[in-house]
């Protein structure tokens, strides 16, 4: 009967060890995917030529909640554009996680 709480300890160990959360809010495989999302978002509503002298980051990159049992982050940022016509900044939040088939990472974007 002392082996049970071993073995369960291990186990528990080897689960968590295989576990794959997903990227951090500001790990940059994260970022370039939220960057990459507002681009195509700014393109699909204002057409290409317009944004070809339009820079983009990310700015106060928070946290707002993780899950551990997924490995989930819930995050919020500034968007900052910078073109011709000076500098603007929209708040944005997203979500980075990890798709059940291939473990992929998947991000949504929401405020654009």
């Amino acid at each position: 009967m002392k082996i049970m709480p071993h073995v369960a300890l291990i186990g528990g160990l080897l689960l968590a060890a295989c576990s794959n959360p997903a990227p951090k809010c500001a790990d940059k495989p994260t970022v370039d995917l939220v960057l990459q999302i507002a681009h195509e978002e700014i393109v699909r509503q204002l057409g290409q030529p317009m944004t070809t002298q339009l820079e983009m980051r990310l700015d106060a990159i928070r946290t707002t909640a993780s899950d551990s049992k997924t490995g989930a982050q819930q995050c919020a940022a500034q968007l900052i554009f910078k073109g011709p016509a000076g500098e603007s900044k929209a708040d944005i939040t997203y979500k980075s996680e990890r798709t059940d088939q291939d473990g992929r990472q998947y991000v949504t974007v929401y405020g654009l």
